[in-house]
């Protein structure tokens, strides 16, 4: 199948979860024998879209990568916007003001659309919250999924994001929870949840860490964007609690900083790593700490998980929830409990030995085939016709039917 991808970021270095989901799996698709070619920008910094890669065409194996310049955002107003919208989520003048602002706005990404629509067979839109998919969706709609990337926040209840929702021919989502919120929210969709594989994890060495930078004996280990929407700073509270309780194990962040956040002295940061020396740090810690609200599908978990390091997750996340109580692999947490649940994982190997297998056990049933062949399944019922007669599918001939929704076994997560 003739495949087109459209994210606001692509690279091996970017720093995000959905950008390195919508990578593999057009990774996946590709090296399976479908064409992907992905309509990216030339950012890698989600704040201020500047430009770090050069426009043009790339090669990443198999998938063609074309990356287009981005006109500067606003954050300021976009910050701003958001909070009048709070109030007067009605206001549809302020929420075309706020996704431009917010952006990445790209005209040579919205012209390649229009220009290539003819030459996709289907075009799947990662996520639901930029201008990339707000502004190029309703373009090439006949032949659209999107892939939402869904939590709850308050830009999902805005009715631009309801009319994106309604305007694509169908939904991809990553786990049971997110496909829930959505339908909640907006109505039930035509959709199905496709889920992540997982790869076999790279072979860490504890030592390798250690010598690479100073390292607490015993940590907790957070992987990710060191970011305030991340839940850090209220991670960063009840871990301070924890060790002013006598709590034994460290905090190492792990991730390229975001925006500004004053940080203890006591935490180890690391700035962006490497996957080999993600493997070594997961090596080396007692546990993978989650604590975001806000996930639709943490691949940190299943890679936790896959290298053997139970997990211990905020409650509050639906989604991180669920996938725990699938994987078998972790515990959850709350502002009361996070003190008890990190002393439990600490110091308690039999509970120790029981979720790392269970985390195992459950990643090792997550195939990458089965995830390609869900999203064919889904590709399938967008699937149009390719050449310069094919034409733009008419509001009226839209509709929202009753959801069709598979849960694959690759989807589990």
């Amino acid at each position: 199948m003739r495949v087109c991808f459209v994210v606001q970021r692509y690279g091996a270095d970017v720093a995000g979860g959905a950008e390195a989901l919508c990578r593999r799996t057009a990774q996946v698709l590709a090296a399976s024998g479908d064409q992907v070619r992905v309509h990216t920008t030339t950012a890698r910094d989600y704040l201020t879209w500047a430009p770090h890669y050069e426009p043009g065409v790339e090669l990443d194996g198999a998938v063609e990568v074309v990356r287009h310049a981005v006109e500067p955002p606003n954050p300021g107003f976009a910050a701003a916007a958001v909070r009048r919208l709070g109030i007067d989520p009605t206001n549809i003048g302020l929420e075309n003001a706020w996704a431009k602002a917010q952006g990445p706005v790209s005209p040579g990404l919205l012209r390649a659309l229009r220009d290539e629509r003819g030459e996709h067979e289907a075009i799947a839109f990662w996520t639901y919250l930029y201008a990339t998919s707000q502004m190029g969706l309703p373009i090439v709609r006949d032949r659209s999924v999107l892939v939402p990337l869904a939590h709850p926040e308050p830009m999902l209840r805005f009715p631009l994001t309801r009319a994106l929702v309604r305007a694509a021919r169908r939904i991809a989502y990553m786990t049971p929870e997110e496909a829930q919120l959505v339908d909640d929210l907006h109505g039930p969709t035509v959709g199905e949840v496709v889920g992540a594989g997982v790869d076999p994890p790279l072979i860490g060495d504890a030592g390798r860490a250690r010598r690479r930078q100073p390292l607490p004996r015993r940590f907790a280990l957070y992987l990710g964007r060191v970011d305030s929407s991340k839940g850090l700073p209220q991670l960063i509270r009840v871990h301070r609690r924890y060790r002013r309780g006598g709590g034994r194990l460290g905090l190492v962040l792990a991730g390229r900083r975001a925006g500004r956040m004053r940080l203890p002295g006591w935490a180890v940061t690391t700035g962006f790593l490497s996957d080999q020396e993600r493997a070594d740090l997961l090596a080396a810690a007692d546990v993978v700490v989650l604590p975001s609200q806000y996930e639709s599908l943490s691949l940190v978990a299943l890679e936790a998980w896959a290298s053997g390091t139970p997990t211990l997750a905020n409650a509050r996340s639906q989604v991180l929830a669920g996938q725990t109580a699938r994987s078998g692999g972790g515990l959850l947490y709350d502002s009361e409990r996070y003190a008890r649940q990190l002393a439990r994982l600490a110091g308690d190997q039999d509970l120790r030995k029981m979720l790392i297998t269970r985390g195992r056990e459950f990643t090792d049933g997550l195939s990458w085939d089965e995830v390609a062949r869900s999203w064919r399944r889904l590709l399938a019922g967008v699937r149009q016709p390719v050449g310069p007669e094919s034409s733009i599918s008419s509001v009226a001939s839209m509709s929202i039917s009753s959801p069709s929704r598979q849960v694959p076994s690759g989807a589990r997560s």
